[in-house]
């Protein structure tokens, strides 16, 4: 089983870290689709959850970007998960599938499952997205250590 971020989600969290870390300057979006290793014609995909949910600004012209417009604080990564995924979905049947009928009995994993699943719901609620930028050292600072080290 693989409880992991898919890559558009992971993408929107880098994209977030990305433009919170370059201060209260707009990030063009050349410069942010080459942060986040992808085209400038994906990055309206990844973006648009964020601008959408109202997280991010972004302003078009030749001196536009994209910049944060809320506390990241106040988002969770279960916001994250759910604003570019989509709301989980806490009754899907983990053997049966989608296919199983909220009416016929439940597999026998669906009560594990339903507690394991609540758990991770759970934690992704109670985790700050703002904390999690802040504590993830900038690209600048790596590459820095990395030279005094060598």
């Amino acid at each position: 089983m693989r409880l992991e971020l898919t890559k558009k989600t992971d993408l929107a969290f880098q994209a977030l870290a990305a433009i919170a870390t370059h201060g209260d300057q707009r990030m063009n979006g050349s410069e942010l689709a080459a942060s986040l290793d992808i085209t400038t014609h994906y990055l309206p995909h990844v973006m648009a959850p964020l601008t959408r949910a109202g997280w991010v600004a972004s302003t078009s012209g030749p001196h536009g970007g994209y910049s944060i417009a809320i506390d990241l604080h106040n988002i969770t990564l279960l916001d994250l998960v759910e604003v570019v995924e989509g709301s989980i979905d806490n009754n899907r049947c983990l053997h049966l599938g989608p296919q199983h009928s909220t009416t016929q009995a439940t597999c026998a994993l669906h009560h594990p499952w339903t507690k394991a699943r609540q758990a991770l719901i759970d934690a992704l609620a109670e985790t700050d997205i703002g904390e999690i930028i802040e504590s993830v050292p900038d690209s600048s600072t790596i590459e820095h250590e990395q030279t005094l080290s060598a």
